[in-house]
């Protein structure tokens, strides 16, 4: 993977949303906890960089913004593991 301080806050958008839903429909609890690690490192990123990301926990979410999330992204998509 890049280093992500050199990727452009547009392709972490999309890489978060597309580890979001491998997240989310990954069958094995490696893959399923790998992508949520990789959530986690694009959202402190982004959010280093001043961008407004919400909360993605099981109990503290925006769901309009998992919405979107879900609409953008890509099962096993570039960022995804």
């Amino acid at each position: 993977m890049s280093d992500l301080k050199t990727v452009s806050v547009g392709e972490l958008r999309q890489w978060l949303a597309n580890a979001f839903v491998t997240r989310a429909q990954a069958l094995g609890h490696g893959k399923t906890a790998s992508n949520e690690q990789m959530v986690r490192q694009y959202r402190d990123e982004l959010i280093c960089r001043g961008e407004k990301i919400p909360e993605l926990g099981l109990f503290d979410r925006d769901e309009q913004y998992e919405k979107g999330l879900y609409e953008q992204g890509v099962f096993n998509g570039p960022g995804s593991c």
